[in-house]
């Protein structure tokens, strides 16, 4: 009994003692801290909204993510490795209000969801809807007065987006008719304004206008 203890517990007691303080150390330095955590701005997707219906305004767009995990799988972790998805089946038009969750959350394998912030979400659902809007061609200001339009085609343009941009809309212009104009006919290709149309596509996109030159008039200098 004797050579047994002084084999396992009296020789090296030194070196012995002081691993049994590091051990000590070490597990109440985890037992404090707990598992190492990192924060990510991360967007908010959708997901299975109606085909008919569109969100035009949602607030926040991104949403800060709390995780946690083995510091050898978090320190490689990048925003794009995790996704926060809002599910909108059944959603109506109007506003309406989500509350995040862990739930909401795609981690990779060995990462834990510790918070969402903030933890509700608003959005602003509109009925999708086509129309005909009438194209009117748009001179530059420095050739008003120098050439008349002709002809414009197509006359209308099928645009399709929200129903409360488009439904007191009846013409769309085109961006402002530029370039180097100097023969009596020109035809210039010019696409259609969309500043004032948010989340709003058109078809065709772009007008062909055909210009003549009004007689006796000199190009700008």
């Amino acid at each position: 009994m004797k050579n047994v203890l002084e084999r396992y517990v009296i020789k090296d007691w030194k070196l012995k003692l002081l691993s049994l303080v590091l051990a000590i150390m070490l597990w109440y330095t985890v037992f404090q801290i707990g598992e190492p955590k990192k924060d990510l701005t991360i967007p908010v997707s959708i997901a299975h909204l109606p085909k008919n219906m569109i969100v035009t305004e949602m607030d926040p767009e991104r949403v800060f993510v709390t995780v946690s995990g083995r510091v050898s799988l978090l320190k490689d972790l990048k925003d794009r490795d995790v996704s926060v998805m809002i599910n909108m089946n059944g959603t109506k038009e109007g506003e309406a209000v989500f509350n995040f969750s862990k739930a909401n959350v795609n981690v990779p394998k060995g990462i834990e969801v510790v918070d969402v912030r903030p933890g509700t979400l608003r959005l602003t659902v509109d009925r999708i809807i086509e129309k005909n809007l009438k194209v009117l061609p748009k001179l530059d200001r420095k050739w008003k007065g120098r050439y008349d339009i002709t002809r414009i085609s197509p006359q209308y343009v099928i645009a399709e987006g929200p129903r409360r941009s488009l439904e007191k809309l009846t013409s769309i212009e085109t961006l402002p008719i530029n370039g180097d104009l100097r023969h009596n006919e020109e035809a210039v290709n010019v696409g259609l304004n969309l500043e004032d149309m948010p989340r709003t596509s058109v078809k065709p996109d772009n007008a062909r206008i055909m210009l003549k030159k009004h007689s006796g008039r000199e190009d700008p200098e």
